[in-house]
């Protein structure tokens, strides 16, 4: 591929990652007020639908070091958002797992976050929302050619 086309195309996704983060998913405080960022609502998405996870594994599912997956860790569980769990059968693992406070709170996130999006997204016409899902849909399916193993 033509080195300067694909420093074109990596410069443009870093620019739209810092676009999303800024207008889409922005950090907002949900009826407790607490606020947390999107790493952290999809640490508690991932934990929702697989249940538990050990914390080493769950760090390197977020890219995030050991230490500050710790860290993200006890804050989860001071809020009562999450619960340590020992691994039965490896006594040197922790597992987290997602409370039922946990989940009504990504389950609030969620609505909420939805409804900013719709009201941010009241400035595009029917055509600008058809040019927007097609790129959505050729983003995702050129990403989805990524293997990282």
């Amino acid at each position: 591929m033509d080195e300067e086309k694909l420093s074109e195309i990596l410069d443009g996704l870093l620019i739209l990652y810092q676009l999303i983060q800024k207008n889409i998913f922005k950090p907002n405080p949900i009826g407790n007020g607490i606020k947390m960022s999107f790493t952290i609502h999809f640490i508690l998405l991932t934990l929702k639908s697989v249940n538990k996870l050990p914390i080493s594994e769950t760090g390197k599912l977020m890219c995030i070091k050991k230490q500050n997956m710790t860290y993200i860790a006890d804050k989860l569980v001071e809020n009562g958002l999450i619960r340590r769990v020992p691994d039965l059968n490896d006594r040197r693992v922790i597992n987290i797992i997602i409370t039922d406070k946990g989940k009504e709170y990504v389950n609030e996130w969620q609505k909420n976050r939805i409804n900013i999006m719709r009201q941010n997204f009241t400035c595009f016409d029917d055509e600008d929302l058809k040019t927007m899902n097609k790129s959505v849909d050729n983003i995702k399916y050129a990403l989805s050619k990524i293997h990282n193993d």
